[in-house]
């Protein structure tokens, strides 16, 4: 009676690891995605031409977020939000791309909305980095933003770890 209760035990046990297994190679996904894509985005567009591009509008997205229980740290970030035209070899663009990741931030995408917000008031132009073989395919900011990328970094490293125990769990299981 006491073998039937085991292995019923440890197939529970089994079901419950393979699901937070899945559930920590999906959120790997996500991780790995998030910092593939700028780095990616980055290498691809260095032969890209760089026009000016006039500001239709720009604005900073605002997310609020709290990381409490009790809701009492609140976390204010920000973000840019633009539209900008430019034309290119007799084609007329618009463009809303910012950076290869959507997202907010207190570091350097912050100050980037602010700039962009700055220059759309003074009614300045920008730089914008096109593709030639797609000229509607355009980018305000090509650079890699490393602090953005450090919390995703970690979050992998932790998805990796909790992975890794959960595989070496499984087997240890399977051996007995």
């Amino acid at each position: 009676m006491a073998k039937v209760t085991k292995d019923k035990n440890d197939k529970i046990a089994r079901i419950i690891l393979h699901i937070f297994l899945a559930v920590a190679f999906f959120l790997m996904f996500i991780m790995l995605k998030n910092i593939i894509t700028p780095i990616y985005g980055n290498i691809n567009s260095i032969h890209w031409i760089s026009v000016d591009a006039k500001l239709l509008n720009a604005s900073i997205q605002t997310t609020t977020t709290s990381h409490s229980s009790s809701n009492t740290t609140v976390y204010t970030y920000h973000g840019p939000q633009i539209t900008y035209q430019y034309d290119f070899e007799g084609v007329n663009c618009i463009g809303r791309r910012v950076w290869w990741v959507e997202g907010t931030d207190n570091g350097p995408l912050e100050q980037l909305a602010y700039k962009f917000k700055s220059y759309y008031k003074a009614d300045k132009h920008i730089r914008v980095f096109i593709n030639p073989d797609n000229p509607c395919e355009a980018v305000a900011d090509r650079s890699v933003h490393w602090s953005k990328l450090t919390t995703s970094v970690v979050i992998l490293l932790v998805l990796l770890l909790f992975g890794g125990g959960i595989m070496y769990l499984l087997l240890k299981m399977r051996k007995k």
